[in-house]
């Protein structure tokens, strides 16, 4: 009962567990998008700059003790360096010997109550460590033991070598200490009572069991006494006379000097909290826009939270590269406004529309410029982050457009050609609006250039990774299967052509009729290549792979035929899972019969036993949940059946294709996909246009007259031949 309670609870303790997870990284993302946003609030603008040279000479206005913080940490660490650390057992070592200790002792009673002969007895112990060390005299002197001595032995043993191993006074702290430690075990089992021969085993056992430290650093202790000997160091103190100089001109302003300025009251600083806190305002609403519009335009990214938590992840790297780059000091302050165009906020546009769709990338790419523009001047919000703005909304739009119908790994080449097009573009607007010189012109041509190919590299180079991560399957990665020389597929070609020509067959047809339902076609088409893999297994029981008359299920119970039948679905499933294909193209294999009957098999054993069940003749299913498998499954029924039925008349073709869509859909194979009325109509127009092309009527080409002419004479030659022959026989009778 209480079991069945637990199992009722747990899916809400799931629940609450991922509601935690999702409200930390929400407030993660939080914190790192305002840090990021922010941090340029809390620079001082007015005097002196922390590492920059001072401008001038500035003294002590009054006598002042101020508190030497770098010596005061210096005389902290030494402090706490010199505490020597704390050591505990090493319960992983301890448990190890513990275990193997028992094990030993097993052996011996195993030995001792074995009924084998002496000699056997014998044999296996040497077998063993650290039986192996013992001469045959002493491991029959061992064997002559009884349980009672034995287990005495046990118990005196584990109490010396544990205890020893785990008192921190004797146990070795370190691989130095492991022989002083076995020497210490040796002279306490010398002591004991036990017998001779097991005082023997157990030196053995600690010469070859006993042979790492024994105990570690307890670093919550040692962290405590060096805490408190930190905090026993005394502050020490500079003290500044009046005019006393704290800072001459040229000099660098490091940490210490700074602090004397702030604690004079000398650098004067803006409260840089309340814009914090506008910028704070500005992030929470950007990722509620990015949130909502997920919800109304992308469900399963909404429903799917760790996919929030990719975009997230990427908008986050693309601001940190961004504040490196707005850091580039190029020597003037238009042209380094320029740096903004590296910001690669192209890059998340495109990696997000590659794997989660375009709609989410343009709230994504909006909502990126809008920060980055922030990011690259939150005092002022200026034309420094009014330029950021513009160059990272427009090349993320571009980016968008460039991969958003994805055909070849070179498209993203070129999506960076386009991006850095864009760019120049954008610059050369900015120049002519603004009038700047030709040098800001011709930079700029150069980072655009720059801004494109750091886009295009970043996306190729990062998407794999995001793709095995987030377990999102990209087009790359599909168009990378589709590859006719990827591993399964050129075995495919080669071990079971047959079964290869269907499966492109059955490509084009599925992929045909997913344009036309607003399925992905290159989803489907890749997973039709795939979804007959397991039969290169046994690729001969297949007919499309039987190139002579012979037919091995001719010779094979229909039950057995069947079980070969149906298992190419399993055998896929595990080719799948060894070359590590997405879970889409998985659930395709997996659904591409549903839990349909191998109804010729099964007819054919009626025939032998009208009460054979049907359940052995049934695929184990699931029934397709996507459209895509639906898709697989229905093209892979129609592709057999007008094949085997020679069709060459558009209107049969079409008769047969809606008769087994209408069959599929009456056995419920499509109950659990989203497939409409109107999607399984267009989908029949789909594949019999396709199917017409394929299997249309072929006209008889006449023979040529020098080919007539060869066949009537050879036609001649052999009713000569035969006349004669029947000249000969008498003669040979004769």
């Amino acid at each position: 009962m209480s079991k069945k309670i637990r199992n009722m609870f747990l899916p809400m303790q799931t629940g609450r567990v991922i509601g935690r997870w999702k409200v930390a990284a929400f407030v993660l993302f939080f914190l790192l998008f305002t840090a990021l946003l922010a941090s340029d609030l809390f620079q001082s603008k007015l005097n002196v700059e922390l590492g920059e040279p001072s401008t001038e000479l500035i003294t002590a206005p009054y006598e002042k003790k101020i508190e030497d913080l770098t010596k005061y940490r210096e005389d902290q660490e030494a402090a706490a360096n010199k505490i020597e650390p704390v050591y505990k057992a090493d319960q992983s070592q301890i448990t190890f010997l513990s275990e193997d200790l028992e094990r030993t002792f097993d052996v011996l009673n195993d030995a001792i109550d074995s009924k084998a002969d002496t000699t056997e007895k014998l044999d296996n112990l040497r077998k063993l460590v650290p039986y192996s060390a013992l001469t045959d005299r002493t491991l029959s002197s061992l064997l002559q033991l009884s349980s009672n001595q034995v287990d005495t032995a046990e118990e005196v043993a584990t109490r010396i070598i544990l205890g020893l191993a785990r008192d921190t006074n004797s146990g070795a702290r370190s691989q130095s200490e492991v022989p002083l430690l076995q020497d210490r075990m040796a002279v306490q089992i010398s002591k004991s009572s036990i017998t001779d021969s097991m005082k023997s085993l157990m030196n053995a056992y600690i010469d070859l069991g006993v042979i790492k430290p024994t105990l570690t650093i307890d670093e919550e202790a040692t962290d405590k006494l060096k805490n408190i000997a930190s905090s026993q160091v005394t502050p020490t103190y500079r003290i500044y006379r009046q005019n006393e100089k704290i800072v001459g001109p040229g000099e660098i302003v490091d940490s210490e000097i700074y602090r004397a300025l702030q604690v004079y009251g000398l650098v004067e600083l803006k409260s840089p909290w309340i814009p914090t806190a506008g910028v704070a305002l500005l992030v929470l609403l950007s990722m509620a826009i990015v949130i909502l519009f997920s919800h109304q335009l992308s469900q399963e990214t909404y429903r799917n939270w760790k996919r929030l938590v990719l975009i997230g992840m990427l908008m986050v790297a693309s601001l940190a590269l961004g504040k490196i780059f707005i850091a580039i000091n190029l020597g003037d302050s238009e042209i380094n406004a320029l740096t903004a165009v590296l910001i690669p906020a192209a890059w998340v546009t495109m990696s997000v529309t590659i794997l989660l769709g375009v709609r989410i990338a343009i709230i994504v790419g909006t909502v990126l410029a809008v920060l980055i523009s922030t990011m690259a001047d939150p005092n002022s919000m200026g034309a420094t982050g009014t330029i950021a703005g513009f160059f990272a909304l427009f090349s993320g739009i571009i980016g968008i457009l460039s991969v958003a119908k994805l055909d070849h790994r070179s498209d993203l080449a070129r999506a960076g050609l386009f991006i850095a097009l864009i760019n120049a573009v954008m610059v050369s607007g900015v120049v002519l609006i603004l009038q700047y010189s030709i040098t800001f012109w011709l930079i700029g041509m150069v980072l655009s250039i720059g801004s494109g190919f750091l886009c295009s590299v970043l996306t190729m180079g990062i998407l794999p990774w995001l793709e095995s991560s987030f377990n999102i399957t990209s087009a790359v990665r599909l168009l990378e299967l589709s590859n006719p020389n990827a591993p399964l597929l050129k075995n495919l070609l080669i071990e079971a052509p047959g079964t290869y020509h269907h499966s492109v067959v059955v490509g084009n047809l599925a992929e045909t009729a997913a344009e036309e339902v607003a399925a992905d076609p290159v989803l489907v088409r890749v997973g039709a290549l795939y979804h007959d893999i397991g039969k290169l297994k046994r690729p001969y029981f297949f007919i499309e792979n039987q190139f002579s008359k012979d037919n091995p299920h001719d010779k094979l119970a229909p039950t057995l035929s069947s079980l070969i039948i149906i298992s190419h679905v399993k055998d896929g499933l595990e080719m799948a899972k060894e070359h590590k294909l997405p879970q889409n193209i998985q659930d395709i294999i997996a659904q591409h019969h549903g839990d349909s009957t191998v109804s010729f098999f099964y007819h054919k054993a009626l025939e032998e036993n009208a009460e054979m069940p049907e359940e052995a003749f049934r695929y184990d299913g699931p029934r397709p949940q996507t459209k895509e498998a639906a898709l697989v499954l229905l093209a892979d029924n129609v592709e057999a059946a007008v094949r085997s039925q020679k069709l060459n008349n558009p209107g049969k073709i079409e008769g047969l294709v809606r008769k087994i869509i209408k069959e599929k859909f009456d056995e419920g194979q499509l109950d659990q996909c989203d497939l409409t009325f109107k999607d399984l109509d267009k989908i029949a127009v789909a594949f019999t246009k396709v199917l017409s092309g394929i299997f249309h009527s072929r006209i008889e080409y006449p023979e040529f007259p020098s080919v007539k002419l060869l066949k009537e004479l050879e036609a001649v030659h052999q009713e000569i031949d035969s006349e004669a022959e029947v000249v000969a026989q008498p003669l040979k009778d004769e």
